[in-house]
C-alpha cells in the first residue's frame, strides 16, 4: 500500500479519520493524502430577490459566507498538516472545490484505499447528505473505502463477510492484499446460512482452501438463516471485532441500513470500522 487517501468534509474535520490514515500509513509505509472536499453547489443557487417587480440576484450574501467557510477550510488543513508533521510527515494535501462525491471518485482511481469518517456530511440535513454521500462513494469509488467511527480501535480482530459471491471473495482479496495476515492474529469469517437448519457455507472447501493459504488462524461463524442485513447488522454490533471486511454483503447491508433499519443503523451509530469494496 502506498497512498492512502483520507478525505474530509472541508468545514469538519475528523480526527478519528486522520489518526486511522497515519496508523495505516505507518504499517504500510504509505503516504497519506488529505483532500478536503467542499460543496460549492450552493453558490450557484439563484438567491433571488424582488426588487420593483423584477427578479435580481444578490450575491453579497454569498461571497460572505464564501469568505466564512475558506477560513474555516484553511483552518482544518492546516490542522491535518500538524497532526501529520507531529506523528507522520509523509503527507500532501488536495482541496477540491466542486462536487463532493465526483472529486473523491476521480482522486479514488490511483489511491490503495479511502478513509472517510462516518460523521462527514455536505449540508444542513446532516444525516441525510451523509447517506447520501457515502452510498454514491462506495457505489462508484475505484479503490477500497474504509468508513471509520469518530474513536476507532487500532486493527487487531478482524471480521470477513462472505456469502461466496465473487464481489465477497473480491472484498477479502482487498483487504489482505492492502494489509498483509502476518500482521494480525485474529480473523473470524461470518456468514449467513442459505437455508433454514443449514450450518455449511458456498463453496466451503475452496474458500476455505484459499483462506488457509493467506491466515494462519481463522474462525468460522454461521448465523442462522434469514434477512443477511439484519443478521450481519446484529453480529457486527454485539461482538468484539475491530473492523469489519465487506463485499456484496456490504452493499446490501449498507444499502438496507442507509435506509432507516428498525433495528441497526450500522453508519448512524458506527462502532467499528468498515472495509468495503466491489468489483
Amino acid at each position: 500500500m502506498k497512498k492512502v487517501i483520507v478525505a474530509f468534509d472541508g468545514l469538519h474535520f475528523s480526527k478519528g479519520a486522520v489518526n486511522y490514515a497515519i496508523q495505516l500509513a505507518k504499517d504500510s509505509g504509505s503516504v497519506i493524502t488529505g483532500v478536503f472536499l467542499h460543496d460549492l453547489y450552493y453558490r450557484y443557487g439563484a438567491s433571488a430577490t424582488v426588487l420593483e417587480g423584477q427578479p435580481y440576484f444578490d450575491a453579497s450574501p454569498l461571497l460572505k459566507l464564501a469568505e466564512e467557510e475558506e477560513v474555516e477550510l484553511n483552518k482544518n488543513i492546516q490542522q491535518f498538516e500538524w497532526y501529520c508533521k507531529e506523528f507522520y510527515p509523509h503527507y500532501e494535501v488536495v482541496k477540491d472545490m466542486g462536487i463532493p462525491d465526483y472529486d473523491l471518485v476521480r482522486e479514488s482511481r490511483f489511491a490503495d484505499v479511502i478513509i472517510v469518517g462516518g460523521e462527514v456530511s455536505f449540508t444542513e440535513e446532516k444525516q441525510k447528505a451523509n447517506n447520501q454521500f457515502v452510498k454514491e462513494l462506495l457505489k462508484d469509488a475505484e479503490c477500497p473505502v474504509i468508513v471509520v467511527p469518530e474513536d476507532p480501535d487500532p486493527i487487531h480482530h478482524i471480521t470477513l463477510t462472505y456469502d461466496g459471491s465473487a464481489s465477497s471473495v473480491f472484498a477479502i482479496k482487498q483487504f489482505l492484499y492492502l494489509f498483509p495476515a502476518k500482521r494480525y492474529k485474529e480473523f473470524t469469517v461470518v456468514s449467513v446460512a442459505e437455508k433454514e437448519g443449514s450450518m455449511t457455507i458456498p463453496r466451503e472447501e475452496a474458500f476455505m482452501n484459499f483462506l488457509k493459504k493467506q491466515v494462519s488462524t481463522v474462525h468460522f461463524e454461521v448465523l442462522p438463516h434469514g434477512n443477511p442485513g439484519e443478521m450481519l447488522a446484529n453480529y457486527i454490533n454485539t461482538h468484539r471485532t475491530s473492523i469489519v471486511v465487506m463485499g456484496s454483503y456490504g452493499r446490501n447491508v449498507l444499502s438496507r441500513i442507509l435506509h432507516k433499519s428498525t433495528s441497526e443503523e450500522l453508519l448512524q451509530n458506527l462502532k467499528v470500522p468498515v472495509f468495503i469494496t466491489h468489483i
